[in-house]
């Protein structure tokens, strides 16, 4: 029936729907405005967060190339530290624990691949860090530790890699059943992208042999 009202009624009727309204109306403009804005703020934020992680991790890697290891560990504990929520952080965690390697520092090493573990956000990164720190617990002797931090992970991709490292814990341990079926289970899983097999076949061939079955031919001599 709108189009019988006069100008007038219309008029109107228009100004009482905005009394009634119009804080509603800012309300939501004001909303929509913070939003967006807030949208955009964090996305630049993150993006140069972002720029400046890449900064510094492409840093690290020059400093590195040039064997000033204390320098790198100095930019990897910045990146750690203040850009932890950004990819390079976990990335130059990794960086500093297989340096720490290189100079015979493993327990630097370990707290390095722990803290990726924890902290990174790349499930593929966390599952090659937990490889790293189970070959570092096998170089200082402990099998069992090894074996720890392999477990209780579905390893994907690094399952050939777990098994062969699980097989060296359990030759350490003296458990040459287990370790056997885990290089087993290594060479099983194996994919020609992953190079060489080679040297896994060579230590499931230096175990112990498998002791014959006995048996009897008879009634035993007196």
């Amino acid at each position: 029936m709108d189009e019988f009202l006069t100008d007038r009624e219309q008029a109107e009727r228009l100004k009482k729907w905005w009394l009634e309204n119009y804080k509603a109306i800012f309300v939501g403009v004001i909303i929509a405005i913070l939003i967006i804005g807030g949208w955009r703020y964090w996305q630049n934020r993150v993006q140069a967060r972002s720029i400046a992680a890449a900064t510094l991790f492409a840093q690290m890697g020059s400093v590195l190339a040039v064997g000033n290891g204390a320098g790198a560990l100095k930019i990897g504990n910045q990146l750690i530290s203040g850009y932890h929520d950004t990819p390079y952080a976990a990335q130059a965690a990794m960086a500093m624990a297989q340096y720490d390697v290189a100079v015979n520092k493993p327990d630097d090493a370990m707290q390095m691949l722990n803290w990726v573990i924890q902290h990174g956000n790349d499930d593929g990164l966390k599952l090659l860090a937990r490889l790293r720190l189970a070959r570092v617990k096998l170089s200082v002797g402990d099998p069992q530790a090894a074996l720890t931090a392999l477990s209780s992970v579905q390893p994907g991709g690094f399952t050939a890699l777990y098994d062969d490292v699980r097989g060296d814990a359990y030759v350490k341990l003296g458990q040459i059943d287990k370790a056997r079926a885990a290089y087993q289970r290594a060479i099983s899983a194996w994919t020609q992208d992953m190079g060489d097999k080679s040297l896994i076949q060579m230590k499931l061939d230096n175990l112990a042999p498998v002791p014959a079955a006995r048996t009897t031919t008879g009634a035993p001599q007196k």
